[in-house]
């Protein structure tokens, strides 16, 4: 028998045990309970429940409206150590509150809307937003301990109708021990960031930012540039993260490296996916529904009614699926469904937790009820914007608008306001409903303050929010306000009113947008003199302010009536998001889309009909209208606003099935594109201007300086550039060609209703050009390779990139679909690639997509076939693995003669993200070029050669801007 004092340490710890148990099974720390998302708790809950308190809150307005991508349609609590948290795109932030009173405890507000649960791990509560960052705040006071902004960059565009990042986190956060797990991005194409992090102190453990350029298998059998696109709750299946697609299918990574284990959109077509997934218990008997895994895995859990959307000719369902998963919950002792309902809670169940001896539940009108065993009077909260919205009912009056506006405002839209104006003049603002109000605060007192004031008085962020200046660090989209106002420049953080105006006019939208700068008659006058030459401008003088309009169209851009040409100059590769949305939707097969002084002008037509007997060509709808360059939609007055003409189709006319231009004689399976003739970058020869096109009965449009179709997914082709085949990853655009240059930008508009494939992004956007030192890869295409005059070698790239004087650089080894097959050596085999995306890029010269990526290792690499002649030779070097000089030394030598020695990058970088290019000019050389690698201490690197022929253009190198990243906060 153990001593006394060992038997009562062991009861002790046995009871310990238990209360930890019991605390655990208390608790709800995170979506659906747990990292598997299964939704099984141990908790019980008492035999009969009576509503405490109720929490009144405004329904949550989804990011998309497609029920295939509702992961954020209501609120999601969590709940631990007798506190609940939730979180709301409609105030954006996390709330917590008393769970035994209903009382609030704190807020915390983001710069973005928070669409996801927050997770709940020991002390913290951790949560992401669409602002691009991950914060840790106390559980208890709500005070942040850490932040992580996930993407070294600030850029914002207008993502489904609110200013955010470019890479928002809706991948889901996700705890599993001490690790977190989330995603950040939307688009493949601007780069997507998988990442673990230390729980505690928000330390990087991996990150996989290689994942959204992925060539290989579209629906249909295509082949395109695809890649992950996170949008819903991440789950741990396993040893693996699973990392939901929006309405494709999730992909499958391993959580303790990050490598990606699969992802691949379905190869045939009408099979849709979801938001939606849970990992179930670990499989029986070996079997599993993952391919590829081990008998212990657990099998993954889709919901046949998410994955499930309606073809033309009926529904479609998505394979394995079961219906119901996502909407009931197992407790220890009784399932609970929502369609069943909870009695003592009206309206229909959007979600319920069990946790802290209670049940939580949350309509989709957006009130949070707590039920627990003693029968009692419930407390109601209402919040502030509830009480606004019913206050408000049935009042439709406006303040007058001032005079200085113009009539350009009442068609709506952004206003973007530099520090806050006059109380009078915002309060006059928020009287016109149709106006969507963003203040900049660079003091951050001031920020919290107005946060708090205008919430209590009932305001959502979506129509005034609040963020922090200054505004030489803010990085607005253009084009995307109708007014901005601005008064002293010391509230935007500024030192002049002339800095002011430059920062901001890129922001106003053509066609009438006004920016506003309160002045003096004296500033008025310089302002006036130093900026009367700016481009579309018209200044005047309207009471107390300065007034710059932005008239008439962008000088080079066009309008689009029709008629398969639109000469568009402003649209050149590389084009990166401006704004996505889904408000304005139009059948796959519609006609198309018309584009009018910054007014895009769409008919779809009635396609539901098909099971009831109605077959194509369906009618003509009514006219749908919206910014070309917000996608706000607009209704005919507000369209009239912006522009006198509105050209519409006769709806009574009898519409073909299909709309082609007249050369594309076969309506369904067009031939490969060939348009006209280009110079060949490799060899200067003349040949067909050819390249890839994969899958897409629209066979392509010539608008003069683009080519635009459908490949798999929407792409196009710059004839300028010669750019190969970009891919636009992640919609698909219409059978009718949707793809318009028109209006300065490269617009996408919806064009998929009707279909239920596997595109993982079911929403319009418009793109804008972007520097060329922008990330965007192509499909370049088999091409000859004799007698090569210049090409680049891009080590370790994920495609081919066409640079705007006529280097070719070439993804090596190709990985990237396909491309010019050089005669290539690369010695030993066992060369090692590797991979960062550009945005990561600290500074130096050259191209930042070309020196993020290389090889290591590398002894030899000859490359033939070329021309005898005189050329310039550029080698590009990073060091991905060390910061400090040393670690890595090594020697270049040309066709056996010295060219480098002793390099040692870090020691003249003093950075793993700053690149170094060494240029050598007058090099002579025969049909080969030989390089030879010697080092003496570590392994050689290398991660761009470019060869340029004398007399060709050469690219400037580029000196890239030194930015030190910080991406850690306490």
């Amino acid at each position: 028998m153990l001593p006394l004092r060992l038997r009562i340490l062991a009861l002790f710890l046995f009871v310990l045990t238990l209360a930890m148990n019991s605390a655990s099974a208390a608790d709800w720390p995170m979506w659906r309970h747990d990292p598997q998302r299964s939704a099984e708790t141990e908790q019980s809950l008492p035999e009969s429940l009576f509503v405490q308190w109720v929490h009144k809150l405004p329904a949550l307005d989804p990011a998309f409206n497609n029920e295939r991508l509702q992961f954020d349609a209501g609120y999601e609590p969590i709940v631990k150590d007798q506190r609940l948290f939730y979180g709301s795109s409609q105030t954006d932030s996390v709330t917590a509150i008393d769970v035994a009173t209903g009382k609030e405890l704190w807020r915390f507000t983001t710069d973005g809307p928070v669409r996801l649960a927050p997770v709940a791990w020991q002390d913290l509560v951790i949560f992401g937003s669409d602002d691009g960052c991950v914060y840790a705040v106390a559980a208890e006071t709500g005070a942040l301990r850490w932040k992580y902004r996930a993407v070294p960059s600030q850029r914002l565009i207008l993502g489904n109708r609110r200013l955010i990042s470019v890479w928002p986190v809706r991948g889901g956060p996700v705890v599993e021990e001490d690790t977190l797990y989330f995603a950040a991005g939307v688009w493949p194409f601007e780069g997507v960031f998988i990442y673990a992090l230390n729980a505690e102190t928000g330390a990087v453990k991996w990150v996989n930012d290689r994942l959204g350029y992925i060539y290989g298998q579209h629906p249909h059998a295509a082949e395109a540039f695809g890649g992950i696109t996170p949008q819903g709750y991440l789950v741990i299946a396993g040893e693996e993260l699973i990392v939901p697609c929006g309405t494709a299918f999730p992909a499958r990574i391993n959580k303790q490296t990050g490598k990606l284990i699969e992802f691949e959109l379905p190869k045939p077509g009408r099979t849709p996916g979801g938001w939606f997934a849970a990992a179930g218990k670990a499989a029986r008997r070996g079997e599993t529904k993952l391919p590829q895994t081990t008998a212990a895995q657990p099998e993954l859990q889709f919901d046949r009614d998410v994955n499930s959307a309606r073809h033309e000719n009926g529904q479609n369902y998505g394979p394995d699926g079961k219906r119901g998963i996502r909407q009931q919950i197992q407790t220890a002792d009784r399932k609970l469904t929502y369609k069943n309902g909870i009695p003592g809670v009206p309206g229909v169940i959007h979600s319920l937790v069990a946790a802290a001896d209670r049940l939580f539940v949350v309509t989709e009108a957006g009130s949070i009820y707590c039920l627990g065993p003693e029968e009692t009077t419930p407390v109601t909260y209402e919040s502030p914007l509830l009480a606004k919205q019913t206050k408000s009912t049935g009042q439709t009056s406006q303040a007058p608008l001032p005079a200085m506006f113009g009539d350009a405002l009442q068609a709506g839209g952004y206003v973007f306001l530099a520090g806050v104006p006059d109380a009078e003049l915002l309060n006059t603002l928020l009287t016109r409903h149709d106006l969507q109000l963003i203040s900049l605060i660079n003091d951050p007192g001031q920020l919290t303050q107005l946060r708090t004031l205008f919430h209590e008085r009932g305001y959502a962020s979506s129509q005034l929010a609040f963020l922090p200046g200054p505004l030489n660090k803010f990085s607005s989209p253009a084009y995307f306000a109708q007014t901005i106002i601005t008064a002293e420049p010391v509230f935007a953080g500024m030192k002049s009113y002339a800095e002011q105006v430059r920062l901001l006019y890129p922001s106003l939208r053509p066609y009438g947008g006004r920016l506003l700068v309160k002045t003096s008659d004296s500033d008025h006058s310089r302002l006036a003199a130093e900026f009367k030459s700016l481009s579309q401008v018209k200044i005047s003088r309207v009471g107390d302010y300065s007034v710059f309009e932005k008239v008439g169209p962008i000088p080079g851009s066009s309008n689009y009536t029709g008629g398969w040409s639109s000469p568009d100059e402003l649209v050149k590769a590389p084009v990166g998001v401006l704004w996505y949305d889904d408000s304005v939707g139009n059948f796959k097969r519609a006609p198309q889309p018309l584009f009018v002084d910054g007014v895009m002008i769409s008919h779809s037509k009635f396609w539901q009909g098909y099971p009831a007997g109605i077959r194509p060509p369906y009618k003509l709808l009514n006219p749908q209208f919206s910014d070309v360059y917000t996608g706000r939609k607009l209704n005919a007055t507000q369209a009239e606003v912006l522009t006198t003409e509105l050209p519409t189709l006769n709806q009574e006319e009898k519409q073909p099935n299909q709309y082609r231009p007249p050369y594309q004689t076969n309506a369904w399976s067009p031939p490969p594109p060939v348009i006209g003739e280009r110079t060949n970058p490799l060899n200067g020869k003349t040949e067909p201007r050819a390249f890839p096109k994969s899958y897409g009965c629209d066979g392509g449009v010539d608008y003069s300086y683009v080519y635009t179709m459908r490949s798999g997914t929407a792409a196009f082709y710059d004839k300028r550039v010669e750019s190969g085949t970009i891919h636009i990853s992640g919609p698909r655009s219409g059978c009718t060609n949707s793809i318009v240059p028109a209006n300065g930008l490269l617009n996408v508009p919806y064009y998929f209703q009707g279909c239920t494939c596997s595109y993982p992004l079911p929403v319009g956007l418009s793109l804008i050009s972007l520097p060329e030192t922008h990330e965007q890869w192509m499909v370049w295409g088999k091409g000859q390779v004799q007698d090569i005059q210049r090409v680049g070698l891009n080590f370790g790239a994920p495609g081919d990139r066409m640079t705007d004087k006529g280097t070719l650089w070439l993804d090596t080894p190709s990985v990237g679909g396909p491309s010019p097959e050089l005669k290539l050596e690369i010695q030993p085999a066992s060369v090692k690639p590797f991979y960062e995306h550009s945005l990561w890029i600290e500074g130096g010269q050259g191209w930042p997509w070309v020196g993020a990526s290389g090889i290591t290792g590398v002894e030899q690499i000859t490359l033939n076939d070329l021309e005898p002649g005189e050329y310039t030779l550029r080698l590009y070097f990073r060091d991905p693995d060390f910061a400090t000089a040393g670690k890595r030394v090594f020697s270049v030598q040309l066709n056996g003669q010295p060219l480098i020695q002793n390099l040692d990058i870090a020691g003249e970088t003093g950075s793993r993200q700053r690149i170094l290019v060494r240029e050598f000019k007058d090099v002579s050389l025969a049909e080969s070029a030989r390089l030879d690698f010697t080092t003496q201490t570590g392994t050689a690197l290398i991660c761009g050669v470019e060869l340029v022929r004398q007399g060709l253009p050469l690219d400037e190198i580029v000196t890239l801007p030194e930015q030190k990243q910080e991406l850690l906060t306490k």
